[in-house]
Order: C-alpha cells, then structure tokens, then sequence
C-alpha cells in the first residue's frame, strides 16, 4: 500500500510542477504580447495609408527663434525616429508633415475611420518617451496664417502625466494634410522618442505602462523588504548592499521613465533627476559591493577582493567629483566608466563559477539580463538603437528578470549557509571529519530507545602527541583523514559498528586527537579482543611525514554503557581514560572500570583544589642537594614542589603541572615556588652560614607571560638572595626556541643575574637546536642516560658525547640521577661539574634538609659512601624513605 501511495505521491508532484510552470510559461508570454502590443500602438508603424514626412534642424547655441527657423533655415529630410539626437547642449527643431486621405471609402483601415470622418474634430497624440524634457513646443503651420503654439510643456508642470508621458493634441483638419513645428531640447539623455497615437490608444498605451511600472515598484519594494528581513535575521551586510542597489535602480528609473512624479513632489523628482548621474555611480558601487560580498570574496581573502575594494572607492571618488561637473561632463564620465564595471564584476562571477561554486549559477543568471538590458539601454539613450518600447525600457525589464532569479539566488544562499551552519556543526573543518556532537547524538539515541548493550571505543595513536608539535597543520590533517581511511575500510561492513551521520560515517574525531566509535554489542559476532586487535592492525601503517617515515600503532580504550553514569560525554571521556590507561598496558588497550573513576579526579576539580591550595599555601618544596664532583662539596639544591591534597593524599606533580598549565595557573604557582624557595634559602644561609645555589623549575608558558620579569624582579628585591645565586631550570619538554617573546624573557633573566639551565637534556625536543638557539649556560644530563652509567655502554656513550659537548661549548654540567660512587666516579671521569642523585640524598623537607646540612663537615659529603646514602643523622631515621610519586 505504502509502496503504491509513494507512486501517486511522486505523478501528483509532477503533474504540480507541469501546472504551475504552463501557468508561469502562459504568463510570460502574456506579458510579451503586452509589450509587442504597445509599440504596434504607435501609428507610424501601423497603417500605410497615413503618410508621415519630417525633417529636422540643430540649434547648436539654442538661440535660433521661430521666425528665424521659418524664413533662413533649411531642415533636413529625416523619418521622425532617425534624427540624429547627441550629448550636447542643443536644440532640435522638427517640421512634421501629415497626410491622410479624407475619402472614407479610400481607407482600408477600421481605425482610420474613428478620427477621419468629420475630421476637423479628430485628433491625434504626439507623445515625447523622454520626462526629463527641458523644452517641448508645438506649433501649428498654415500658408495663410502665422504659426499658431498649439502646446508649450514646462518642467515640472503641475499635470503630473505631462511629466511622465509628455504629449501634445495635434487636431486634424478636413483637407487631409495637417503640419507641425516642433522643438525640443532636453538636459538628460540625448534620444528624444516622438510617437503618434489615437487618443484611445494613447490611454491604453499609459495604461500598460502604469501596469508595467507599477509592477515593477511593487517587486522592488518586496524585495527591499525581503532583505530587510534577512538583515536583522541573519546580521549579513551583503542584504544591506542590495537593499542600496535596489533603491538605486529605483530612483534612476524614477527619473528616465518618469514614473517617479506619481510619488514624488516636484521638488523631490528635481534633485532626483539633478544627481541622476551620481545615482547611477552609487548603483554601480553597491551592485560590486554586493557581488563581492554574496560571492563570500570577504571570508575568502582573494586578492581580487583588495583589488575590488580599491576599484569602488575609486568609483566612489569620481562619483564625489561628477558632482562638481555640469550634466553633460558627468554624463560623459559615466559612461566612459560603466564599462570597467561590468568587466571587474564578471571577472568576479566566472571566477567564483570556476571553483566549483555551484549555488552562485543563479546568480550569474541573475547576471544575464541585466548585461543586456545595461548595454541596450544606453545605446537607445545615445540614440546608437532605435527606440520601441522593448529597448526603451529595456534596464527596467532586466531589473524585474534580474530581481526574480535574484530571489532564487538568495533562497539558495539561505539554503547553503543553513546547510554549512550544520556542517560546521558536525563536522570539522580542517579535517572535515565528523565532530563528537555526532557521537554524543548517536549515543543519546540509543539511550532514548532503551539500549544499554553498546560500548564507545575510542582510538589513539600511539606517541602522536610527541610529534605534533613538529608538524604543520596540513600534515596533520592528513594524518587523520589517512588513519579514518584505514579504519573505516575495517568497519564498513560491519553492522556492529554504527553509523553516526547520515552520510554512513561510522568514526567522529575527538578534540584529544583521538577518533571513537560506539559499537551495538547485541550485533557484534566478533570478539573484543579479536575485534580490538582488527583495529590495532587496520592502524598499524608507516604514515611519511615529508623523508620520515613514522610507525603508527594505536592504544583503544573501551567504555560499556552503564545505568549510573549515562551521559554520553561521560562514556566518551571514560573511554579516553581507558585509552590513556591502554599505554600502560601490554596489550595496548583498556576496559574503563569505575576504580579508573576513582583514581582518576576531573581535572576542573583538581584545578579547582589547585586554587585554593595556592591561595592557603597549601604546598610544600622539597630540596635535593647538589654536589661538587670536584670538590665533595654541596654546592646547591633543587626545590621540588610537593602536594599533599586535603582528601586525594599525594598528588604527584607529574599529574597536578599539566592540569595547572592546561587551566592557565602555572603563572601563580610559578611565584609562590620562586617567593618560597628564595625565602628558604635565606634561612638556609642564616642557619648554615653556606652561601648556596638554588635551583628552581618553571614552565615554558612561565617565559610568555607579560608580567613575568617584572614579577620575579620584585620577588628578588625583596628577599636578600641575589639573582646570580638563582637558577632558574627551563624543561626541554616544550619547544620554546621559536618564540621570541619567550628568547627575549630568558635574555632579560640572564640580564638580573640568573643562570638558565637546560633541563632533562636529551629526552624532550630538538636538544640539539634547543642548545644552539638558546643562551643556556647550564645543561642537565637526564637521569635516563646517568642512571646505572658505569656499566651500561650505550648509556656510558651518550652520557660522555653530551657532557663533552655541553663543556665544549663552555656550559657547566649537571648529572641528575646517580645512584652509586661507581656512576659518580665514571661521570666525574667525563668531566661533569655536578652531580644529584639518591645516592647524596633524596628530596627532602626544609626542615630535614637543612638538619640534614648542618651533619656535613665544612659542607662536604664524605669522601666515599660505598653506593650508600648518607646515613641519617639524629633520628630523622624517615628522612631517607622514597617519596611516593
């Protein structure tokens, strides 16, 4: 049943369609009878039997009177319509003759009849298609008599259809031959239309020509609101363009076809036709601000754009300048610009249908009249075309076919930016891969409907946050539209996988550079071993970024449905966790289970707790000396902050640093380390009498803050430590080396006094460059490569290769993490400066640190500590236990 409705449904929209485009097809056609009709009205054109002559006469200086015309003057033969009408300040006379024949059985013609019986009361209408005549006179010629002024129009006369359809009554007398002087002389454009009627056409011809006119103000104005509309709704500055084209138009065909004195005052269509030619410029400026800003050439940062930009105030200062000309220069300048125009707004056009701009074909059809109607009516206006109504009012007709796709183009528009709202909704658009919302909706859903059998399975390459510091943004997206490939070959046939977009996507990207999926476990036939282990070979790839070949593999995390915790931001972020849980993992991937929860705080509620622990000083630093390989002697420490949370216990910094960077509260933490551990310091000295270094970690987003320097400056004033007693320990964990603002605060640093050292050298990013580009004068040997150094070669060789060079470029050395005199005695052997390590001591309070200080002899360690701690003295017997990190 459904199957036939489907059917009837489609013929039924069909058979609409073909209705509705027969009715429009009918209306049109119409309407082009209408027209056609209106110039067979005009009786040069539409009996033979009336014989027209007419010559002419070119008053160059418009100083020539009628008697002067009538006695010295010889006219040139011409038909009423060819008379050669120019852009100048002059007047035309014209002679016109008419003869028609007086017996009624000589006339074919039923529309003769009507005025030639009884003649001498018959009239006929010589219209002007011109309402910006300055002069219009008639006179009536007779052998026997002077001539007789039969009409005089004057600007802006108070019968408003004189002022758009300027005519004089020509009376017909009863021996067939009647004849006319006419003069004429306007300030607009030259072509001066003169056409003979019947009255009763003559009032239909105004009639058509209301209804015409009319419509096309009726569109405008609906189209200006239209816009309007779509202004306030979408705040979109491109309707405001059109709506200043619109009223543009408007106003030009106010002036040319007159219409404008049935709605304006004589003194509004004064100044209306005054700037005329200024009008015409400030249509032009907004049709190219619109084209430029309906293509989107703004968002796109074209260089045609700049380049358009300076072409319309180009126009627009010569449109400021045409209103200190007289109306024939402006005229002149007008049209000698025009064409420029319509070759920069073209270029424009194809240019943006070349790119596959598809939606914008309305648009360029939109184009097509208006390209028309622009060239032939300014020939018709220079009188280059002959005139009929068609052509004569041939802008006005291309405006309303213009205005028509127009609306389509519009709608189109609406549609696609509606269209790309959503897409940027649903998906990014870098990678242009589906966005968690996807993801969140598909999980909703399943909810909604009562499923609970489903689990997210989020995917993250392994390692790829080390790299992507490295790589541009175009690489990047690659990388991930190469690994969505990889996956979803693996799971488009595969039901369980569901899909998440209407498209049948099946993965959506994760802000944590991850890619997820949900999975319908009533549907999953496969293992979940065997099915993560699929996903693990589908991205185990060589992925090249430019020679480098790069290994991928992926650690999977895994978060099943649960009654308790059932929004699917949640499901997401515990399946995250499984995933960063996975690394640890032999196997590399991970089920969430609620003690991962409980282990595992949210970070805004550990930011939250950082806050307040820096505000009520609730940390501790911890010091571990630093020891003089050449002299046994404690030259120094490092502070290490320590956190004890009032509910969590220990909180490791390794967890507690990046949620403080992430939520910006390094800055503050930084300071209270640098205000405490110089305010121990000077305890230190007062209680030992040892004139120490100290050793001091911030961050590289510690180097970018704007108050940085100023603020450390003021720490130090007010604390007895000098800076050249200060080191401040820079982590090659984050790549600074490129940022000047960060090279410029460790020049300034240096410049106070403090040594700048180059941590956990040799496990974070571009040692190398890191040395060469930085002004360090300290380098630290990780504990990685120091650890176990004695009998270790391969450590043994990087450990010598770095403290040689570090000392060949005139940089002292740290060795942190000696564990044994063997590991000392080796790096003593390389030449290192300094050693730190479990086997000196481990980090320790203040307090134990500084007991601990005042058990040495003359500060110095003893001479050998056979691979032992120092012992404890007194009974800090606890001071030696390991700290659990």
């Amino acid at each position: 049943m459904s199957i036939y409705f489907l059917i009837f449904s489609e013929f039924s929209k069909r058979i609409s369609t073909a209705l509705i485009t027969i009715i429009l097809l009918a209306i049109v056609a119409s309407f082009v009878g209408l027209i056609y009709n209106i110039d067979q009205k005009n009786i040069s054109e539409l009996n033979s039997d009336f014989t027209i002559n007419s010559s002419y006469y070119i008053d160059e200086t418009d100083s020539i009177d009628l008697n002067h015309i009538l006695s010295n003057v010889d006219f040139i033969a011409s038909k009423l319509n060819n008379i050669p009408y120019a852009l100048a300040q002059q007047s035309y006379w014209i002679k016109l003759s008419l003869h028609y024949p007086i017996d009624k059985t000589s006339v074919t013609a039923s529309a003769q009849e009507s005025f030639i019986k009884d003649s001498g009361n018959k009239q006929l209408i010589l219209m002007a298609e011109h309402s910006m005549l300055d002069t219009f006179i008639v006179y009536q010629l007779n052998a026997l008599t002077a001539p007789k002024k039969v009409f005089h129009k004057r600007p802006n006369s108070k019968n408003l259809s004189q002022n758009v359809y300027p005519y004089a009554r020509l009376q017909l007398n009863q021996f067939g031959h009647s004849e006319y002087l006419i003069k004429v002389k306007n300030s607009g454009p030259p072509n001066i239309p003169l056409q003979l009627f019947t009255p009763q056409d003559f009032e239909q011809r105004v009639l058509l020509s209301q209804l015409i006119y009319g419509a096309f103000i009726g569109i405008l104005i609906i189209m200006a609101i239209y816009n309007l509309v779509l202004f306030f709704a979408d705040k979109d500055k491109v309707y405001l363009f059109y709506i200043g084209y619109l009223l543009s138009a408007f106003s030009v065909l106010s002036s040319l076809t007159g219409y404008g004195y049935f709605l304006f005052s004589n003194q509004v269509m004064q100044l209306l036709n005054k700037y005329l030619i200024f009008t015409d410029f400030l249509l032009i400026i907004f049709l190219l601000l619109f084209t430029l800003y309906f293509l989107r050439y703004d968002r796109l940062k074209h260089w045609a754009y700049k380049y358009s930009i300076i072409f319309t105030v180009i126009i627009g200062l010569f449109s400021l300048y045409s209103l200190s000309l007289d109306e024939l220069t402006q005229t002149k300048l007008f049209f000698s610009l025009q064409p420029l125009f319509y070759i920069v707004a073209l270029f424009l056009i194809f240019n943006r249908l070349k790119h596959d701009f598809l939606w914008a074909r309305f648009y360029f059809l939109s184009w097509l009249p208006l390209l028309v109607g622009a060239i032939i009516q300014p020939m018709v206006l220079l009188n280059q075309l002959e005139y009929s109504f068609l052509t004569g009012n041939a802008f006005l007709f291309a405006i309303m076919i213009e205005v028509t796709f127009m609306a389509f183009a519009l709608a189109e528009r609406i549609r696609r930016n509606e269209q790309e709202k959503l897409t940027m909704v649903a998906y990014h658009q870098s990678n242009h891969l589906p966005r968690q919302t996807n993801l969140d909706h598909k999980i909703s859903q399943l909810i909604e409907e009562g499923k609970q059998d489903f689990t997210v399975v989020v995917i993250k390459p392994e390692q790829f946050h080390r790299i992507e510091l490295y790589i541009d943004e175009q690489i990047r997206v690659q990388f991930f539209q190469h690994l969505n490939l990889k996956l979803s070959s693996l799971f488009r046939f595969n039901d369980a996988v569901l899909n998440i977009t209407e498209q049948f996507e099946k993965l959506c990207y994760l802000e944590n550079s991850s890619l997820a999926i949900v999975i319908d476990n009533s549907l999953n036939e496969q293992d979940i071993a065997l099915f993560v282990n699929s996903i693990q070979q589908a991205a185990r790839d060589v992925f090249y970024i430019k020679d480098l070949k790069l290994p991928l593999s992926a650690h999977v995390g895994l978060a099943h449905f649960s009654a308790h915790d059932n929004v699917s931001t949640n499901m997401i972020n515990n399946a995250s966790i499984a995933a960063n849980k996975a690394e640890l993992t032999q196997n590399k991937w991970a089920y969430f289970t609620q003690k991962d929860n409980q282990s595992s705080p949210s970070s805004i509620q550990l930011a939250i707790d950082l806050q307040q622990a820096i505000t009520a000083q609730g940390f501790e630093l911890f010091h571990q000396p630093q020891i003089d390989l050449k002299t046994n002697k404690v030259c120094g420490s490092e502070c290490l902050i320590r956190w004890q949370h009032p509910t969590l216990g220990h909180v490791s910094p390794d967890v507690f640093i990046p949620v403080a960077e992430d939520f910006g509260l390094i800055p503050s933490l930084t300071l209270w380390v640098v205000e405490t551990a110089l305010s121990q310091q000077s305890g230190l000295t007062q209680h030992t009498g040892m004139n120490h270094m100290v050793s001091i970690n911030i961050s590289g987003k510690d180097l970018i803050q704007a108050n940085f320097i100023e603020d450390i400056t003021k720490i130090i004033n007010h604390s007895d430590i000098k800076a050249e007693k200060i080191i401040f320990e820079l982590t090659e964990s984050v790549s600074f080396a490129q940022n000047s603002l960060a090279i410029e605060t460790i020049e300034n640093l240096i410049g106070l006094g403090i040594t700048i050292s180059l941590d956990d050298f040799g496990t974070g990013y571009a040692s190398m460059s890191q040395i060469n580009q930085l002004p360090f004068q300290e380098l630290k040997v990780d504990r990685e490569f120091v650890e176990d150094v004695c009998s270790n070669n391969k450590r043994k060789v990087i450990a010598e290769t770095a403290v040689k060079m570090a000392k060949g470029l005139g940089l002292e050395v740290v060795a942190e993490g000696i564990n044994s005199s063997l590991d000392e005695e080796t790096l003593r052997s390389f030449g290192c400066d300094i050693g730190q390590g479990y086997y000196y001591a481990k980090p320790m309070s203040y307090e134990d640190y500084l007991s601990w200080l005042n058990h040495l002899s003359n500060g110095q360690i003893p001479a050998s500590l056979a691979g032992e701690y120092i012992p404890a003295p007194l009974k800090d017997t606890e001071l030696y236990k390991p700290i659990k990190d």
